[in-house]
């Protein structure tokens, strides 16, 4: 027999934890937790999640299991060898004493109770061996539990197979979803020795200072989403406004996840919280969030050890805010396994959507399914943005969703109090060319925004023809190169800037960097892209000229990247179609603020764009496939992207940098060896060989594959390698390779 019966093995510079110790931590967190937030469940269910945090793992006294932990010396006869291990969660359940906890629980109570203790691991199906381990091997372990501490029945049975068959449909799981959900986010917090959540300080006090030392005041909206702080909300308002801070407000002394579609804007947002309006306790979470807290202790802004342990909070949504990207949270409208605990925590958090009309489709019909979920629960989520397609208020409004809207949108004003003019347009009926351009005169600030790489590698080709001095930005360069051009664009586009110059972009500026230039040329994509373009020129200021400012241009016959016939095609060519029917009627006209919510109006309704068009079929097909996914089936889900991506590195990068990549690689596989803890040097070396890579789709990179154009790897780890490929590439105009004429992505 076992002198200590364990639960977590010793592991680096953590020693061993018995099942008591292991249950006393959890049960240090649910009181944490309880405390923190002691409205989430009711007095009966914070009663059956304690005894399920109290249960959960003495299954775990069994001899496979203390052996699998244990050095090869420590173990003992296993008098079963020839059985497969059972998982540790259905032996809990015989463990249990079910006659006591009838007494204390009404059936669907015990039910809930037993279900949270046999699922709080997804493992394969209970098989019949299990039977014959509760009988044969569990019984010698019950004085040992007991001497323990644990108030267990004095037989170990299997008699609880009809307590723990889980309900099929979501709503009926929604009291099992709480308590498990719950369960599980307290054993990762405990197993990881980290609070299972951090106090929420009261942002209105932090904002408020932070207004007064800006010697402003709180607005319309920000005063709006302050007194409505219990409610779900739309909110339509002007770029500019102070939408982040209104946000802020809304969140006020709760919990708050916030989502933003690209990780320059969250890592923003993300600093300009702490460091700016300075409320500490904020987490990061996106695919980079690594490298993104190793940046910050480079630069000395806090202790990298310090950022390890932020992350690893932000990762198990312990912090009291998060700012991420979308798909790190509403990936649990899958309902994979294990999905409870993201929306067992949104149901208590306040839930932030910021630039809606940024999403596909695809990732609106998971938003809209996520919200129904969340809602029904009890959250509360917040919808932002300046330009809001009313198709998903119609959709929001078939699921049953509540929410509340004002009236009228929440316009900037300027200094008398009037709505802010910022923009003349024209539309021109033509392609965009370096020439139209220069016929208007490039002595300022210019930017020129198109729908594809491709086009954007034409034009800077037409102008480097014309001996014109001209930048390139887009999503086809190595990481170092777009940091470097990203800075570059945001110094001349600075509110204050001086000087004159011509960027070619594409529409990775439309949300993402914050600039402000005097002139936009830009191929029309739909009216919400053209609006967010638009969003890049006099963004801080007011425009009082007559002249246009925004020159929009509908293509001869099409701009590129929209195809009436190519799925592939940048934007659904409906909504193009349409845009350019709607806009044509305000050629040369000032646009205002409200002028361009009543645009979006017009176009992006069923009646509109029509109940054929792909816009509008992908978002019902998505939007119907998850309501019709069971919880924890793992076939037929709907992807959450459209397209997947992948890091190479282009092979004249690694060509010219081949001696510090292979050091790099060198260094990395000995640290593997010989320093396996030290993770701050394995992630600045990470960092340092992703500077020279580039994101390419799967299928082009398939396509390379194919075409004998790989021509070898860079190893980082076990499961991650950087492919290095043959396409061309230059500093100047980025990554360049032949692609399928129907291929029209950004």
């Amino acid at each position: 027999m076992f002198d200590r019966l364990l639960a977590k093995s010793a592991k680096d510079s953590s020693k061993a934890e018995t099942i008591m110790e292991h249950t006393l931590q959890l049960l240090s967190e649910y009181e944490r937790l309880k405390f923190l937030y002691p409205n989430i469940l009711s007095e009966t269910e914070w009663e059956i999640l304690r005894d399920a945090c109290y249960y959960h793992d003495i299954g775990k006294a069994n001899t496979k299991f203390q052996n699998k932990i244990r050095l090869l010396e420590e173990r003992i006869e296993d008098e079963l060898k020839d059985l497969e291990e059972v998982p540790h969660a259905y032996l809990s359940c015989a463990y249990m004493p079910i006659e006591t906890l009838e007494k204390k629980y009404a059936l669907e109570e015990l039910k809930l109770l037993m279900m949270a203790v046999y699922h709080h691991h997804e493992r394969k199906e209970e098989t019949k061996e299990s039977k014959t381990v509760i009988e044969q091997d569990l019984p010698q372990y019950v004085e040992a539990l007991k001497a323990e501490g644990f108030l267990i029945r004095e037989q170990p049975k299997k008699d609880y197979s009809r307590l723990v068959k889980r309900p099929r449909t979501l709503q009926q799981l929604y009291p099992f979803i709480r308590i498990k959900g719950l369960l599980n986010k307290i054993d990762y917090a405990a197993s990881a020795h980290i609070p299972v959540e951090l106090p929420p300080e009261n942002l209105t006090i932090y904002l408020e200072q932070y207004m007064k030392n800006l010697n402003s005041q709180s607005n319309e909206l920000q005063t709006y989403l302050k007194n409505h702080a219990d409610e779900s909300h739309v909110i339509i308002a002007s770029t500019g406004i102070g939408k982040t801070e209104a946000a802020l407000y809304w969140i006020g002394n709760t919990k708050g996840i916030f989502t933003l579609p690209l990780k320059v804007s969250i890592n923003a947002i993300y600093d300009r919280i702490k460091n700016k309006i300075g409320y500490k306790n904020v987490g990061l979470l996106h695919s980079d969030s690594y490298f993104e807290y190793l940046k910050r202790a480079e630069a000395k802004e806090y202790e990298f050890e310090f950022n390890l342990t932020d992350l690893e909070r932000t990762k198990k949504l312990s912090m009291p805010l998060t700012i991420t990207t979308l798909d790190q949270v509403i990936d649990f409208a899958f309902l994979y396994p294990g999905f409870e605990l993201k929306l067992a925590t949104l149901a208590y958090s306040k839930f932030v959507i910021d630039e809606i009309q940024m999403y596909s489709p695809r990732l609106v019909a998971f938003i809209i399914i996520g919200l129904k979920y969340i809602s029904e629960l009890g959250g509360k989520f917040l919808i932002m943005t300046a330009t809001l397609p009313p198709l998903f208020i119609e959709f929001l409004k078939q699921e049953k969703i509540p929410f509340k809207q004002p009236e009228k949108p929440f316009l900037k004003l300027n200094d008398k109090g009037q709505v802010i003019s910022r923009h003349v347009m024209a539309i021109q009926e033509r392609d965009l060319t370096a020439d139209e351009v220069i016929a208007q005169g490039i002595k300022r600030k210019t930017l020129i925004i198109v729908n594809t790489v491709t086009k954007a590698q034409q034009l800077y080709n037409q102008f480097k023809e014309k001996k014109i001095d001209v930048h390139l930005l887009h999503s086809r360069y190595i990481k170092k190169d777009r940091f470097e051009k990203e800075e570059a664009i945001k110094k001349l586009g600075e509110k204050d800037s001086t000087d004159s110059g011509i960027w070619i972009t594409t529409q990775i500026v439309e949300a993402s960097i914050d600039i402000d230039f005097d002139v936009l040329y830009t191929e029309l994509s739909e009216a919400t892209g053209l609006f967010q373009r638009m969003g890049r020129v006099y963004r801080a200021r007011e425009y009082d000229g007559q002249e246009p400012n925004v020159y929009v241009y509908t293509g001869d016959p099409l701009p590129s990247g929209i195809s009436e016939t190519s799925k592939y095609a940048v934007v659904d060519f409906t909504a193009y179609e349409k845009s350019k029917e709607v806009l044509s009627k305000y050629d040369g006209q000032r646009i205002s603020e409200a002028l361009k919510m009543e645009i979006i109006e017009q176009i992006y309704n069923l009646e509109t764009l029509g109940e054929d068009s792909r816009y509008v079929q992908e978002l019902k097909d998505t939007i119907n496939q998850l309501k019709n996914v069971l919880p924890y089936d793992q076939k037929d889900k709907p992807k959450l992207r459209d397209i997947e991506n992948i890091q190479i590195i282009p092979h004249i990068v690694y060509r010219n940098n081949e001696n510090k990549i292979l050091s790099l690689e060198e260094e990395l596989k000995n640290l593997q060896k010989e320093d396996p803890k030290n993770l701050k040097r394995k992630l600045e070396i990470q960092q340092q060989l992703q500077e020279f890579t580039v994101e390419i789709p799967v299928w082009a990179y398939k396509k390379a594959y194919n075409s004998n154009l790989y021509v070898g790897s860079v190893s980082v780890n076990r499961f991650l390698e950087y492919p290095i490929v043959s396409y061309q590439y230059t500093y100047e105009l980025g990554l360049l390779y032949d692609i399928d004429e129907n291929a029209m992505f950004m």
